[in-house]
């Protein structure tokens, strides 16, 4: 068999041929060695590879739980955001229903007590105008009685006027001829009070101040007598009952919708010269003496009853705001005044020229007296009768001391609206001028020593606050100076340690600090 290799490789004999096997493998050595280099180099990439490989892969694996562990941190935390708006919403619920229940018990028993409000009311109306009745019958009869007794002195004295006739002719002829002189003696007396009265801002007596409050204290009772018989009227008509009771609660209505503002009433302000021209004009068969109405002599005359009932209930409805809103915010106090005096100027509602403001004042008269001189002591029961103090509903105990001092606030700023006012642009004449302002400071500035009370000071602060500048206007330096009493000499007279005197001399100071009033 012959050999498969070339004969050379077997060949040792010859160097040559030695070398060129020597050759040969070592090229083969080289080339194996090439070879498994390579591989070498093949088996540690792969192995590197394969090692980058799985660490990207466990990089990717840990970034993957990662965002897992994330997204379920996220999902919790939306969950426990959800469940806790989901609480807070359950709750506002509950605090919504729970109030809302409140507010209807509140609601119901604000109710329960109107309606019992409401109930003694018309039990106290009912009462009083049953002794109304009693009592205008029994000075019915009363009267009568003097009528009867009356009459019959005067026949008995024209009896003896008859027989004596022929002796008394000669005697009146006697006194017929000395009469120039006795009224040449009377007329220096006559002239010196008409003189007097001309004066609007002179200092009355007390004495006279008592008695002019006495006479609108008269005018208040008649007025209620007079609601007493419209009452009475309405049950013979119920064309009047319906129209009566509509007039009524349009007046008050419109009243309580006046704001302040300028140009913002005059939707009230129409209602309410329509509806007190309506009463002018309807009914006019019922009619009242007009001297019953009015503080001072006048000639008798006649006005329509309808017409002073809806005047008197404008009135009421007036003062009432002026003590439940302007005590709050007293420049409501000027719009309310404004219309007020308006409606008074009007001569639709004038009767022989005279305005029915005593109406008005009247019931100032009632509710606060310490306006007109009327003075007393806050410790007794007639004190604070005569200075206005209140009595809660039904006649029990006095309102507290910050309910009256509300209420003090209320009717000063009140009465200011009402009496600063100008009429110079208006063709009206001015019912109430300025100088019953005036007044008003003047009789409370003059209380005697050891008679101010806290009273007079909160009445005398809501007076001058906000209308100080109208009075300047009106009175120039005078005013000033009154002022300047008002505000710096007059809380010296107060009772010692009164909380009132501080609050008063405060307004000076702010007027000072924010109106540049020196006084």
């Amino acid at each position: 068999m012959a050999s498969t290799e070339s004969s050379w490789k077997g060949a040792r004999d010859s160097p040559s041929r030695q070398l060129l096997w020597e050759l040969s493998r070592l090229a083969v050595s080289q080339q194996e060695d090439l070879y498994e280099r390579l591989d070498r180099d093949s088996r540690e990439r792969e192995a590197t590879h394969k090692s980058a490989l799985a660490e990207a892969i466990a990089r990717h694996e840990k970034v993957r739980k990662n965002a897992e562990a994330e997204r379920d941190r996220l999902e919790k935390e939306i969950q426990q955001e959800r469940e806790r708006r989901q609480e807070e919403a359950r709750i506002e619920e509950e605090r919504q229903r729970q109030n809302r229940a409140e507010e209807d018990q509140r609601l119901a028993a604000a109710r329960a007590e109107q309606a019992a409000r409401a109930e003694r009311a018309e039990r106290a109306a009912t009462e009083e105008r049953n002794a109304e009745t009693a009592r205008q019958e029994a000075e019915k009869k009363r009267r009568e009685a003097e009528a009867a007794k009356a009459r019959k002195a005067q026949e008995a004295e024209a009896r003896n006027v008859a027989e004596k006739e022929r002796k008394s002719k000669e005697e009146a002829a006697a006194a017929a001829s000395s009469r120039p002189s006795v009224l040449a003696q009377m007329q220096p007396a006559t002239s010196q009070p008409k003189q007097l009265q001309s004066d609007p801002i002179q200092h009355k007596s007390h004495a006279r101040r008592e008695a002019e409050h006495r006479r609108y204290l008269e005018i208040h009772r008649n007025l209620k007598e007079l609601r007493v018989f419209m009452d009475q009227q309405t049950k013979q008509d119920a064309r009047l009952k319906s129209r009566m009771g509509d007039m009524r609660r349009k007046v008050r209505k419109s009243v309580g919708q006046i704001i302040e503002g300028r140009g913002k009433n005059e939707t009230p302000q129409r209602a309410i010269l329509a509806t007190l021209k309506e009463a002018k004009n309807d009914f006019p068969q019922l009619t009242v003496g007009l001297a019953g109405f009015v503080a001072h002599p006048v000639p008798d005359a006649q006005v329509p009853a309808l017409l002073v009932y809806l005047l008197n209930q404008f009135a009421k409805a007036v003062v009432s705001q002026f003590i439940d809103e302007a005590a709050v915010a007293p420049k409501i106090a000027d719009p309310v005044g404004t219309i007020a005096i308006s409606m008074f100027a009007k001569d639709d509602f004038r009767v022989q020229g005279l305005s029915l403001i005593d109406i008005l004042i009247a019931k100032f008269h009632v509710v606060c007296p310490p306006l007109f001189g009327i003075y007393g002591d806050e410790k007794t029961t007639e004190g604070r009768t005569r200075l206005g103090w209140r009595r809660e509903e039904g006649g029990g105990a006095w309102i507290s001391e910050r309910s009256h001092q509300d209420r003090m606030s209320g009717l000063g700023a009140g009465y200011a609206a009402l009496s600063l006012r100008s009429f110079e642009k208006s063709a009206m004449s001015n019912p109430y001028p300025p100088h019953h302002y005036w007044q008003a400071l003047s009789v409370i500035l003059n209380v005697p020593a050891g008679q101010v009370t806290d009273t007079h000071l909160y009445l005398l602060r809501a007076l001058l606050m906000n209308s100080e500048a109208r009075f300047m206007e009106f009175f120039g330096d005078a005013a000033k100076k009154l002022l300047r009493i008002a505000m710096v000499d007059y809380p010296q007279r107060a009772p010692k340690g009164s909380v009132a005197a501080v609050v008063l001399e405060t307004l000076g100071a702010t007027m000072k600090r924010d109106k540049k009033l020196y006084l």
